[in-house]
C-alpha cells in the first residue's frame, strides 16, 4: 500500500467504559509514549490523544451500573479532521475498551477513508493468541474467531511486544515499502486468499531493555490526569504522579493473567541509571510527587531492586508504592531486610497480590506456586519493615465453590493486612481461565466479555443466582474488610487515608 507521505500519525486512548458508582482509573499510557519517542526520533509528527480523559466529566449511561466516560463523535471527529493524519494508531488494553476503539475505527474512515487504521494493545494480542491457539490445535470446542480485525474500518492490527515494530510498520506505510517482514503484525486477507487472516509471528522480546526511549510524556496532557488524580493506586500522597515500568515480565503462570504471554517469563530490568533518569526528568519537567511502578513483578530479581532502593533513597527522596502487586513469597528468608531497603527508599506502600485463601484453589484453579502459609508472614514482615500493606484477592474463578469463597473473605480479614480489594475473577482472552469459560459456557446469561470491568461478575457463580447478588457480594466484603483498619487501629487509619478520606470514611462505618 503505496500512500502520500503525510508523516502526521495519531495515536488513540479510547472513550472508558466504567463504573456509574465508584473510582474509575486513568493514567498516561506508557505504550504509546513510547512508540511515539520511537517515531518522533525517526522523523514523524506523533500526537497522543486520549478521547477519556478529553471527555472526562461527559459520562453517558450504559445501564444501571456502567457509563461510557469519554469524548462525543462530533469532538473526536474534530480532533482527527485537525490534524489529518496519515495513520491512526488505537491502543486497546482491555477488552472493554474495543466498543469505543471500533466507533474510534468508524469515525476516522467517516472523516478521512484513506486515512490507516491500526489497532494494538493487549486485547487483540490475547485474542490473537487464542485464534491461532483454536485454528492451529483445531479444537472443535474452541472455534477460531477474530471479530476485530472483521472490521472493515480496521486495516492492521499488531500483537505482542511491538515497541519497535508498530514504527516499522508506520514507516513502511508511509514510504510504501513491504509490510511482510514485520512481526507482530495481523491483517484481514481481502483477494480471496485461502486463510482469511494474515498473521505474523511476535516478536522476540527485547533483550536490552535500556534500548527503549524514555516515554515522550510532553505529549500527553499531564496536568489533565494530575488534575483528576485517579492513578493506579488511587489514594496516592500526592496527585503529581509518575508511573514508572523498571521492568517487564513475570516468571508466574497464574491461570487468570495475560503479562507471560504478552511481556514473557523472563524477568528483564532496565538498568538503574535508566530508570533514575527517566524519574529526575519527571521530577524536573512535571514536580513529580510520587513515584508508581506499574512492573508485574518488582520483587523477582532482588538484586535489581535492592540497586534501585539505594539510588532512589540517595538521589530522589519521594515516596512510591507498586500498585501492580508482587508476589508474596519471594525471597522469603531475606523478606524482611528487602522490605527494609524498599521503606527507606520511601515505599510507603506495598501491594500483595494473595488471591485466595484456600490452599486447594490456589492449587487446582489458580495454579500459582505460593503456599498460603507464607501470606501472614509477608505482611507481617512489609508492616515491620514500616510499610503499608494493600492486598489483592479474586473471588468467583470457575469451580470455586461458595464454601471457598466465604473462607477466602474470612481469611484475608483475618490476615492483619491494612486494606484489601477484593476483584471479581475477570475471564481475560488469552488465558487458560478464558478457554474454561467458552468451552464450558460459563457466562451468566446476557453478559459477555465486552462488559469486562474490575467490579463486574460475567461468569456463574457457586451460591448465587445472577451476576447483582454476586457483585453485592463482592461490595459488602470490600467494605467491610476496608473498616477493619478504623475499629483496629485509628492512628494508622489516618496514616494511610489523608485527613478528608479519613473524615469521609469514618462517618460510613
Amino acid at each position: 500500500m503505496i500512500m502520500k507521505k503525510n508523516r502526521r500519525i495519531l495515536l488513540i486512548s479510547p472513550n472508558l467504559k466504567g463504573m456509574a458508582e465508584g473510582l474509575n482509573r486513568i493514567q498516561p499510557p506508557l505504550g504509546l509514549m513510547i512508540s511515539s519517542s520511537v517515531m518522533r526520533n525517526n522523523g514523524y509528527e506523533v500526537k497522543i490523544h486520549d478521547c477519556a480523559l478529553e471527555g472526562w466529566s461527559n459520562r453517558v449511561p450504559l445501564n444501571d451500573s456502567m457509563v461510557m466516560i469519554g469524548q462525543t463523535n462530533e469532538e473526536l471527529a474534530s480532533v482527527i479532521s485537525e490534524f489529518s493524519p496519515s495513520i491512526i494508531g488505537i491502543s486497546a488494553l482491555f477488552s472493554n475498551l474495543m466498543e469505543s476503539a471500533h466507533n474510534i475505527a468508524a469515525i476516522a474512515k467517516k472523516v478521512n477513508q484513506e486515512t490507516i487504521v491500526i489497532l494494538g494493545g493487549n486485547h487483540i494480542s490475547a485474542t490473537i493468541r487464542d485464534y491461532r491457539f483454536a485454528k492451529f490445535q483445531k479444537d472443535p470446542f474452541f472455534p477460531p474467531q477474530l471479530t476485530d480485525l472483521e472490521d472493515e474500518n480496521i486495516d492492521f492490527a499488531m500483537h505482542g511486544e511491538v515497541d519497535f515494530e508498530f514504527p516499522k510498520l508506520v514507516d513502511a506505510l508511509v514510504n510504501g515499502y513491504d509490510i511482510t517482514n514485520i512481526k507482530g503484525l495481523a491483517f484481514k486477507n481481502r483477494n480471496g486468499e485461502s486463510e482469511p487472516f494474515y498473521i505474523s509471528d511476535a516478536p522476540s522480546q527485547i533483550a536490552d531493555m535500556d534500548s527503549l526511549p524514555l516515554p515522550a510524556r510532553d505529549l500527553v496532557n499531564m496536568e489533565g490526569y494530575f488534575d483528576i488524580g485517579a492513578f493506579h493506586s488511587p489514594k496516592s500522597r500526592s496527585k503529581r504522579v509518575l508511573s514508572v515500568m523498571a521492568s517487564r515480565g513475570c516468571p508466574e503462570k497464574c491461570t487468570f493473567c495475560t503479562t507471560p504471554d504478552m511481556w514473557g517469563a523472563k524477568v528483564r530490568w532496565r538498568s538503574t541509571d535508566n530508570i533514575i533518569n527517566e524519574i529526575t526528568n519527571g521530577i524536573r519537567d512535571f514536580g513529580i510527587g510520587e513515584l508508581q511502578f506499574e512492573d508485574d513483578t518488582i520483587t523477582a530479581r532482588k538484586k535489581n531492586l535492592l540497586e534501585l532502593c539505594s539510588e532512589l533513597e540517595k538521589k530522589v527522596g519521594i515516596p512510591w508504592c507498586t500498585p501492580n502487586g508482587v508476589k508474596v513469597n519471594y525471597h522469603e528468608k531475606t523478606q524482611l531486610e528487602m522490605f527494609k531497603a524498599m521503606s527507606d527508599s520511601g515505599c510507603y506502600q506495598i501491594t500483595l497480590a494473595c488471591e485466595t485463601g484456600v490452599q486447594s484453589v490456589m492449587d487446582r484453579i489458580v495454579k500459582k506456586k505460593l503456599n498460603i502459609n507464607s501470606i501472614y508472614p509477608s505482611i507481617a514482615n512489609a508492616k515491620k519493615a514500616g510499610m503499608l500493606v494493600h492486598t489483592f484477592w479474586v473471588l468467583g474463578f470457575p469451580g470455586e465453590t461458595y464454601e471457598e469463597i466465604q473462607e477466602t473473605v474470612d481469611f484475608a480479614m483475618n490476615s492483619g493486612a491494612d486494606s484489601f480489594s477484593f476483584a471479581i475473577l475477570s475471564p481475560l482472552p488469552g488465558t487458560p481461565i478464558y478457554k474454561d469459560v467458552v468451552l464450558n459456557n460459563r457466562f451468566w446469561k446476557g453478559t459477555s466479555i465486552d462488559d469486562l470491568l474490575y467490579r463486574s461478575s460475567l461468569i456463574k457463580v457457586d451460591g448465587f443466582d445472577n451476576a447483582s447478588q454476586f457483585e453485592d457480594f463482592v461490595s459488602k466484603a470490600n467494605f467491610n474488610a476496608n473498616s477493619l483498619l478504623l475499629k483496629n487501629d485509628p492512628k494508622r487509619f489516618k496514616l494511610k487515608y489523608n485527613e478528608i478520606d479519613a473524615n469521609s470514611l469514618q462517618k460510613q462505618t
